[in-house]
């Protein structure tokens, strides 16, 4: 789901007026529904940088983040999303989706991959 963080800074960006814009994949293990008020992850695990954003497709970008097996190993993955590149994790998220938890025993590694389609 689109923040209204985003909505907001995507407007100051159009104006010339922030030069934030999403780079970083988190993930995290909080629990609940996405609401567009947040403006961060319940409870952050990781971020790293976006290893992959693409916006070969008219209207549509995607972002993609990577994680190994050591970096992700017992992690409870309920929420992941797109943030800035700035130091903290927090109130800096663009997208937060919530899914079912996932545990990861230290064999499998992670690629999330979201898409944003502007209409």
């Amino acid at each position: 789901m689109i923040l209204d963080y985003t909505k907001r800074n995507m407007a100051l960006w159009l104006a010339g007026s922030t030069t934030d814009y999403p780079t970083y994949m988190m993930i995290g293990s909080g629990s609940g529904t996405a609401i567009s008020s947040q403006s961060a992850l319940i409870a952050p695990r990781d971020r790293q940088l976006c290893t992959g954003v693409s916006g070969t497709t008219k209207y549509k970008i995607a972002f993609q983040g990577d994680w190994t097996c050591a970096e992700v190993s017992g992690t409870k993955l309920t929420e992941f999303g797109v943030c800035v590149s700035g130091s903290t994790t927090t109130g800096s998220m663009w997208s937060r989706t919530s899914l079912p938890s996932i545990t990861f025993d230290g064999t499998n590694e992670l690629q999330v991959q979201e898409n944003w389609e502007i209409y």
